[in-house]
């Protein structure tokens, strides 16, 4: 059941990266424009040329539909550029913790796990001050 939820989600996918990548994108719209200006006759370029730009998106979108599906597999480690722009797991789940309990709540919650290890800190600094005084001397 796992395996066909997987493989009927393929295609939806590349559908949804596809309509994305050509109505919210630059290059999209610039292939809509072309292709709407070659269809009404205001330039007589080829038609491959003019499409170049949806094609581009329809070879870009396929390439990261199969790189998702090997990563979601397991075949594959997660790109550079997506590793780079993702949350950690850890800040994902304070980002939720904040939006669920609230900014003053969130605040006392971290000021009350932080105090004990910020105490600590603070008096391992002040043992090595002394510390060093004692040599000085």
């Amino acid at each position: 059941m796992k395996l066909l939820l997987f493989l009927i989600g393929l295609p939806v996918r590349f559908i949804i990266a596809l309509v994305r990548f050509t109505l919210f994108g630059w290059i999209g719209w610039m292939g809509l424009i072309l292709v709407s200006i070659r269809f009404i006759g205001v330039i007589h370029w080829p038609w491959w040329l003019v499409a170049l730009p949806l094609e581009y998106g329809v070879i870009y979108c396929l390439y990261m539909t199969i790189d998702g599906a090997l990563y979601r597999a397991g075949l594959k480690e997660m790109g550079g550029y997506a590793r780079s722009t993702t949350f950690e797991n850890r800040e994902a789940e304070e980002v939720f913790k904040l939006s669920q309990i609230g900014k003053d709540a969130y605040i006392a919650e971290k000021q009350a796990e932080l105090a004990p290890k910020i105490d600590a800190m603070i008096a391992e600094a002040r043992e090595r001050q002394e510390n060093k005084e004692k040599r000085n001397e």
